[in-house]
């Protein structure tokens, strides 16, 4: 089973205007969000082996946070060419990914979050994607599962198997 994490950057920070948009740290609630989706996953042992991030101050900053707390991944990719990237090009860098990583996370940027989740997945029916499909949230994650040998497979046919947002967690005291 692969297991394919998509997960959006915690809330950045609008305090100085000025500062480029690739720039832009985390702000007070988006440090606490991310700090609760890492226990989530510590909570429940998920365990990555191969992360992609895009290089943008926030997405990196998130990843960090979880790094405190998550059993550390075999292998790491920080790359500028996911920030405010497609989700074909997100695609065609994961179909990139050796088979021997079963479980990835993918930090990055809204609207491509969304729409990669919309592109890989066929269970579009259920109450995960709908909730996603309305907004997908800062630091919030989609959980999919493939049934595939190699991650150059990847097509429509992924499982929605979660959708938490940090109000979830919240609600649910997880």
């Amino acid at each position: 089973m692969f297991k394919l994490y998509v997960m959006r950057h915690a809330k950045s920070s609008w305090h100085d205007l000025t500062i480029d948009d690739y720039d832009r740290s985390l702000n007070k609630r988006g440090k606490k969000n991310a700090k609760k989706v890492c226990e989530f996953f510590v909570k429940r042992k998920y365990k990555f082996d191969y992360v992609l991030v895009s290089s943008s101050k926030r997405t990196v900053k998130t990843l960090k946070i979880l790094l405190k707390k998550i059993e550390k991944p075999k292998k790491i990719i920080s790359s500028k060419k996911l920030y405010l990237t497609s989700e074909d090009i997100i695609i065609d860098t994961i179909k990139e990914i050796p088979k021997k990583f079963r479980s990835v996370l993918l930090i990055n940027h809204e609207p491509a979050v969304r729409n990669l989740v919309k592109s890989i997945t066929n269970n579009q029916n259920n109450n995960h994607f709908k909730l996603l499909n309305y907004k997908f949230p800062t630091a919030a994650f989609a959980k999919i599962h493939f049934n595939f040998n190699n991650w150059s497979q990847l097509d429509k046919n992924g499982l929605l198997k979660e959708f938490i947002r940090p109000k979830d967690l919240q609600d649910s005291k997880e």
